[in-house]
């Protein structure tokens, strides 16, 4: 009997499948950008397509077969990838969710939800300290993590793709770079603008809004205050004045800039973007998150005009644009406009975001204990002489207490609760006695770490004391080497000092002058369920309620 030759068709589909899986092994080692995968595709087609011409492919049936080899090529290429994925992926030795391993667009979800650090803290309760929540990604919250991931063993490690995907970039910005030569020469830049000189020189600028604050809550003794919002208008008029000198007013006119509206409603795009960068280029064309784009471009535009306009003006006092903006005989090469304006526009937005949710936090917890509260005012009370302006020096080192609620709130509620992601290099790292492949996605989980009962006791207690060597019980867990609400290391947080220095200022001027309690009717279930995660901690109104302190 004679053998049955296969026809074109069947040998172009063949060659498609075959060519799926050629191709799942290029992309394994080098992952296509989405104009290089459907450029990939294209060529593959048309490859097909002359294969079948060859074949004596009737032209009649041309496109049918076409159609039917690419989708042989997709689903090749797809099932390949899936069962590379779950069963034969480096990472497949570590625990997690089966649909974790195959695609981002779980996390993608959780982050859309807006759940993603609770998703995150519940993993690792289910899975342990390491976990595979993505195809290529790996969440740690070990101690002796930090330090690989982070710390003095970081220095091969670069920034992650979650760094690529903001839409509305026109150049990266130090804190987007995720090259590690570039990162270090501009960091030197803004290094000049953080110096305990310079922070000193800044102080006066601090207290002057705090005047203003004071004032206006003043005014609203005895009346509800949503300080979610007074907050935020002290953090970014701070900021924006240290960097530009020109602040946005929203505490004298106790109403947001569109700055900040801006930036809130442009973030959601850009954390959802963030986990899969890929999809960047492909945003200006899909029909979704109209209002996070409409606001990410305004906030480009506001940050654009915002420099145009110091650029054009001399200044007497030092600012943080000065120091940026002018040029570094040691660099490489001058800042670009494009690459200063992303620098000082992320300037305001970094330095703002910590100091206004800790303050926010702070009431929330303080209003819930009246005691902490009795003794976080003695404790000022005796810092301040009664005429001057309270001392930051004296604050942070005769103010126990005050820094303990400070640390406290950072450990509960840190900035960036999902972490910082990472990179390893090509040739792998070792982390917990366990090598993790070259171009893995790694971070440590602040949320999940700093709230680990066996790193801190009682790790959901709001426990200034426990900051207190002299009050710590003996006992409790106290493991300092996983507090890092400002992240430690080549990518430290270069505005933690000035950070700590307005926190200690704000509190101190707040306490000194005021008592303060949940407004009536305030609902606490209510705040914790507006609690949520857009690159950082998303809160609904506290309402407070102040009484004026006797002078």
């Amino acid at each position: 009997m004679d053998a049955v030759e296969p026809t074109p068709s069947l040998m172009a589909a063949v060659s498609a499948g075959f060519i799926g899986l050629v191709s799942h092994q290029i992309f394994r080692k080098n992952e296509p950008t989405v104009k290089g995968f459907v450029g990939h595709v294209v060529i593959v087609n048309a490859g097909l397509t002359l294969l079948c011409k060859y074949l004596k492919v009737p032209t009649e049936d041309l496109i049918k077969i076409a159609l039917v080899d690419l989708a042989v090529y997709l689903t090749t290429l797809s099932t390949s990838i899936l069962l590379y994925r779950v069963f034969f992926h480096p990472l497949n030795k570590y625990p997690g969710p089966i649909l974790c391993k195959i695609t981002k667009f779980v996390s993608t979800y959780h982050v859309m939800t807006r759940d993603s650090h609770e998703w995150m803290v519940d993993l690792h309760k289910k899975y342990g300290d390491t976990v595979r929540f993505s195809p290529n990604e790996l969440s740690f919250i070990s101690a002796t993590s930090v330090d690989t991931i982070h710390g003095s063993k970081a220095g091969k490690l670069a920034r992650g793709p979650f760094y690529s995907g903001d839409p509305n970039r026109p150049a990266n910005s130090m804190l987007s770079t995720q090259d590690l030569g570039e990162h270090r020469w501009r960091r030197k830049m803004w290094e000049r603008g953080f110096g305990s000189f310079q922070l000193k020189q800044f102080e006066p600028r601090v207290v002057r809004h705090l005047d203003v604050l004071v004032s206006q809550l003043n005014k609203r003794v005895g009346t509800p205050q949503n300080m979610t919002h007074w907050g935020e208008f002290f953090a970014y008029d701070v900021m924006s004045d240290l960097a530009f000198t020109e602040d946005f007013g929203m505490l004298r006119e106790a109403k947001p800039h569109p700055y900040v509206a801006a930036l809130h409603g442009g973030t959601r795009l850009l954390t959802i973007a963030a986990q899969t960068p890929w999809i960047r280029p492909l945003i200006p064309y899909f029909p979704v998150e109209a209002a996070s784009k409409k606001a990410g471009k305004e906030f480009a535009k506001i940050s654009s005009a915002t420099y145009d306009r110091r650029r054009a003006r001399h200044i007497n006092e030092p600012d943080m644009f000065e120091y940026i903006a002018s040029p570094d005989k040691t660099g490489p090469r001058p800042l670009t406009e494009s690459e200063i304006i992303a620098d000082t526009s992320l300037l305001i937005a970094a330095g703002a975001v910590s100091t206004a949710l800790t303050v926010t936090f702070m009431f929330y917890h303080l209003c819930q204990n009246r005691s902490q509260l009795l003794r976080l005012q003695k404790e000022v009370d005796s810092c301040w002489d009664g005429k001057s302006v309270l001392d930051v020096a004296k604050l942070c080192k005769a103010a126990p207490y005050l820094n303990g609620c400070i640390e406290e709130i950072l450990r509960l509620w840190p900035p960036a609760p999902n972490g910082m992601q990472r990179r390893t290099p090509p040739e792998g790292i070792v982390v917990d006695g366990e090598f993790v492949p070259g171009q893995t996605q790694i971070s440590v989980h602040t949320l999940a770490v700093q709230r680990d009962p066996r790193h801190y006791t009682n790790p959901d207690d709001f426990i200034p004391e426990r900051w207190i060597d002299e009050e710590r019980p003996a006992k409790f867990n106290h493991d300092v080497r996983t507090f890092i609400p400002f992240t430690i290391g080549q990518f430290a947080c270069l505005g933690k000092n000035l950070a700590y220095q307005e926190l200690r200022m704000f509190m101190g001027a707040v306490v000194r002058n005021f008592d303060f309690k949940f407004a009536p009717g305030f609902d606490i279930k209510e705040f914790e369920k507006s609690i949520k995660y857009k690159g950082t901690f998303l809160i609904g109104p506290l309402m407070v309620e102040f009484t004026a302190r006797p002078k």
